[in-house]
Order: C-alpha cells, then structure tokens, then sequence
C-alpha cells in the first residue's frame, strides 16, 4: 500500500522523469541501523539543494513517522516520506519517483517480493554491517537475493546494482570494530564507509531531524557526509561478477578473521 501525507513536505515536483540516483538501504537482519543510514542520508541530499524523496518499504513505517515528529520551520522541510509496504513494479516505482533527483528506499528486515523490488528499482544497495560475525553472516542471504534481482534487472536492460557495504554502529577505537572493517574490504566488497555508535542518532530521530540539522553532532555528521560523498560519486552497475561473487561466498563464510573465529569459536562450545 502506498500511502502519502497531505502536507507541504511532500509536494510533489514534476521537471525530472527519473532520478539522478535512488539508493536501496538493504539488511534482513533487524537492529542494523538501516533507517538510520536511510533517512540521514536522504537529508544530506536534501541539504545539497536536491528534490529528494524517501520510499518507507517498512510495516513499522519509521521513516514515515520520522518525518511526521518534524516541526514546520525545519532545514529538512521539503524532503518528502511515503509509505509502500508492498512490491512495487519498475513502472510503479518510476511513477512514485518521478520529479525527485534522488530516491531512497528503506526496505524491510526481511527478504521477499519488496526487498527484490527494491534492488530491481535502485542504482546501488547499501548493506549496514554491524562489527561481529553476526551480521556477516546474515548478509549472505541478502547477496543472494540482489543475485536474483540481477536476473530481473537482466531482462529489463538494466545492469547489475551495485552493491556497497557500511560499517555502521561501530565503537569508535575498538578492536572489534578496526578488525571488521579490514574484513570487510578483504570479503571483495565495496566497503563506502564507517558509522559510528553515537547517541546523537537517536536523539535526532525522535525530533524528526538528521544529525546534520541537530546542534552537537558534528562528528556524528562528518560520518553522514564522508558516505554520501562516495555513494553519489560511485560507478553504479559497474561491479563485476568475480567481485560479487567473491563478496558473497565471503560473507557466508564470515569473514575471513574475526567472524570466522567467532563463528568457530560458537561451535565448539555446543559441541
């Protein structure tokens, strides 16, 4: 279901008939930070003077509820929330998006028909990568997936997403968190950036606003710009198919350091 608040936040413009980019922030696994990545994202667009537009593919619809805590009067009003909890075909998602320069799709914490929509509609798919072995290995399922929507994509003329991992909620100066992004640059994938664990997220979220229009956060922001400067300037559909192979067979296997000895290490003591 598609569903669009009557407000001026959400004033649809008109000028372009598809996007310059629209982002897919994908994850089954719950608690990865993927709407957080989403919608501060999105407002860095925003704040670049682009029409943006944020797709919530989400039934907790938290983007969505995000943007109605805003106060009128913010830097973020303009940038428009929908609701779409259901799979959306390629002639849909072009009719919702036309106008806005760039689309980001929140998708749910689950695989099935809207994560594929998602991936079959966007230009690249961000993968929230918690440090531990955890994460790494339920990113597996989700490669798999964006596999399938390739097949799709195939036979639309389109070309492969491409596909970037972030490292988000890390501690800032831990073993774990350096360790897990040496990982992931070695598991072939293209790792964008890191984000770290900072309490202004949250804090900013339940006021409807990013971390780039709250007061206090300039760290917590450094992080939101430095990764919209690379998935904006990237190459998208360029990925080969050796890199996303070997990212996948990487990513069920864990890692090649931490998360494989994390996942030994779990076997044994069952053992």
């Amino acid at each position: 279901m598609t569903s669009v608040p009557k407000n001026l936040r959400t004033h649809v413009p008109t000028a372009r008939k598809t996007p310059m980019l629209t982002v897919a922030v994908l994850q089954q696994k719950g608690g990865s930070g993927k709407t957080t990545l989403a919608i501060n994202l999105a407002a860095a667009a925003h704040l670049d003077g682009r029409r943006t537009l944020v797709v919530d593919m989400d039934r907790q619809a938290s983007a969505f509820d995000w943007s109605s805590a805003r106060e009128d009067g913010s830097p973020l009003d303009g940038l428009a929330v929908v609701k779409a909890d259901r799979a959306m075909a390629l002639p849909r998602f072009r009719e919702i998006a036309r106008g806005y320069d760039y689309v980001f799709l929140d998708g749910p914490p689950r695989l099935g028909d809207v994560t594929q929509s998602a991936a079959v509609a966007a230009d690249v798919a961000v993968l929230p990568i918690q440090p531990g072995p955890f994460d790494f290995w339920a990113v597996a399922e989700t490669l798999e997936s964006l596999d399938q929507a390739d097949q799709i994509r195939a036979q639309l003329g389109r070309p492969p997403i491409r596909r970037v991992f972030v490292l988000n909620r890390a501690n800032t100066n831990t073993r774990l968190a350096r360790e897990a992004e040496v990982e992931l640059g070695k598991a072939g994938g293209e790792l964008a950036g890191v984000v770290h664990q900072r309490i202004a997220f949250p804090d900013a979220a339940s006021r409807g606003e990013s971390v780039l229009t709250s007061s206090s956060t300039e760290a917590a922001g450094d992080d939101i710009r430095r990764l919209w400067r690379k998935l904006k300037g990237g190459k998208h559909g360029a990925e080969s198919q050796e890199t996303k192979s070997r990212a996948k067979r990487d990513a069920r296997e864990g890692g090649s350091g931490e998360a494989r000895r994390g996942r030994e290490a779990y076997r044994r003591g069952r053992a």
